[in-house]
């Protein structure tokens, strides 16, 4: 199966590369592919035979509506249909368990994630962390934008859970959400405004962002010291072996070559 990653960002520079090298240190990566959908008025470039960029600078929605017109972009020859964040962390194994986990289901997340507060906190939480679903791209495809009008993200997290038919395993997490950066999170805006409450906290991002470069020219981030911190922040955690398994992978993936 192929499974097509769709990370939006206003060109915020910094997470952006970071969420870029997750993506290219995969273990699945040969049956991965990566959409960078771009906001912001300084265009991005990248170049590799799996990542492609699509600039749309001053296109206005909701996280809803950003999240459908990447799902217009997507890649048509894909299986699965993954939102990648760009602000947030995926450890090297992460596409392979959802190639091998979603089977026949419409969509599948792992049970529980990694919550980070800090660089040095690191929490395993059971949370929805939309960031963590794969879906199946023909179910998504056809999931009506419409619906659940107090949600703030896309409809189809709620439908799949809804309807039951989204699966969930309890294995070795692979997804980290960062909450400590300062980065805007835009799907944390709620109330009765949350639609134009996004909107204009996404077009602040695109006109105020500081963290860009002007050539746009996008570069995969060293994540050594990320991933050394990670691997601190979790060692009185988890098990032993567990944690020796967390070192090997993230050792071979800071080995490969983009």
């Amino acid at each position: 199966m192929k499974i097509d990653c769709l990370m939006g960002t206003c060109g915020r520079f910094t997470p952006a590369c970071e969420s870029l090298a997750c993506f290219l240190q995969q273990s699945a990566i040969e049956d991965g592919t990566l959409l960078i959908y771009n906001q912001h008025p300084i265009p991005l470039k990248f170049n590799h035979p799996r990542v492609r960029v699509v600039n749309e600078p001053g296109r206005a929605g909701s996280l809803r509506h950003i999240r459908q017109r990447m799902l217009d972009l997507a890649n048509p020859g894909a299986d699965l249909i993954h939102w990648w964040e760009d602000d947030d962390l995926y450890l090297p194994w992460h596409l392979e368990d959802c190639l091998d986990r979603i089977k026949g289901h419409a969509a599948w997340k792992p049970f529980r994630s990694w919550y980070s507060s800090s660089r040095s906190d690191y929490d395993l939480c059971a949370h929805p962390f939309e960031g963590s679903w794969v879906f199946r791209a023909d179910y998504v495809l056809k999931a009506p934008l419409s619906t659940h009008a107090h949600y703030i993200d896309h409809p189809a997290y709620t439908q799949t859970g809804q309807a039951g038919l989204l699966a969930i395993t309890d294995l070795r997490a692979s997804y980290i959400y960062r909450w400590y950066d300062g980065w805007s999170h835009v799907a944390s805006f709620g109330g009765s405004n949350w639609p134009a409450l996004q909107e204009s906290t996404l077009a602040a991002l695109a006109k105020g962002n500081t963290d860009v470069r002007q050539d746009g020219c996008l570069a995969p981030a060293n994540l050594t010291a990320v991933w050394r911190d990670f691997l601190a922040g979790i060692r009185p955690k988890v098990a032993a072996a567990d944690w020796e398994a967390y070192r090997d992978n993230l050792e071979r993936a800071a080995a490969h070559q983009y």
